[in-house]
């Protein structure tokens, strides 16, 4: 069973009674608001979405949609629907926890430590550049000198002592090919807006640490999304969530 299905599965046993009051796939962001008012958000894979002028098929009908329908949309590879299934994952999971520290803050990083980051977070970039050995950034689509393209993950991340990664990767079902490569880091870190907040699936697979997202106003963050919302926007209505899952490895 794929990562991201497992982590759907934990949410379908919270999805009883659910439905989905309200959604939007925007061009940074997709979100959703649930029948309880919590909310949930992930990435758009804006630029991945197909030929097709419309990537969703019955559009304009999924209010009222169960959200156990929505979440199993997670598995699609459909990466417009799969935003959706992520993003309801995320408004069951991630709403029944608090607010935690800066995942920086948390996590165990030194001087003679290689980093590799799986998505460009840039304001965690400026925080760590200068404080490790070496840091690979790895990116699909290259937006600027000195990003690696994302196959390059194959060469580095095994040498990497520890390894940042985006919850976009729940998304596009590559979080699982990105797990098996960082066998010998220390500290596993998925991040992001896009982070599915399930510690009892991920623990098992080495992950140490997630720092993901609450919505905090499902509406403004709605609103925010339709009107073309960036990252940065999105923070604005939403709340950091922190943890750690398990001890960094030796």
């Amino acid at each position: 069973m794929l990562i991201t299905q497992r982590v759907a599965a934990e949410a379908l046993k919270k999805a009883h009674g659910l439905s989905i009051a309200d959604l939007c796939i925007g061009v940074g962001y997709t979100g959703v608001k649930l029948s309880n008012g919590a909310g949930g958000t992930c990435f758009t894979f804006r630029h991945e979405l197909g030929l097709k002028c419309g990537p969703i098929q019955g559009a304009g009908t999924m209010i009222g949609m169960p959200a156990a329908v929505a979440v199993e949309m997670a598995m699609s590879t459909n990466l417009a629907e799969a935003s959706i299934g992520v993003a309801a994952i995320n408004a069951i999971l991630n709403d029944n926890f608090d607010a935690g520290k800066d995942a920086v803050d948390v996590m165990d990083i030194r001087e003679p430590d290689t980093v590799g980051m799986i998505g460009y977070f840039y304001p965690v970039v400026k925080q760590i550049k200068d404080t490790v050995d070496k840091l690979y950034i790895f990116e699909r689509n290259i937006t600027e000198e000195g990003l690696l393209p994302d196959w390059c993950e194959n060469i580095y991340l095994p040498e990497c002592d520890v390894v940042l990664i985006t919850g976009v990767t729940f998304i596009n079902k590559t979080i699982d090919h990105v797990l098996s490569l960082c066998r010998n880091a220390k500290e596993v870190v998925i991040m992001g807006a896009s982070t599915c907040m399930a510690p009892d699936v991920l623990k098992d697979y080495g992950v140490t640490i997630l720092a993901g997202s609450r919505v905090t106003d499902p509406d403004k963050l709605l609103r925010v999304i339709a009107q073309g919302g960036g990252g940065l926007d999105v923070q604005n209505y939403t709340q950091k969530l922190c943890m750690r899952i398990t001890e960094r490895r030796r």
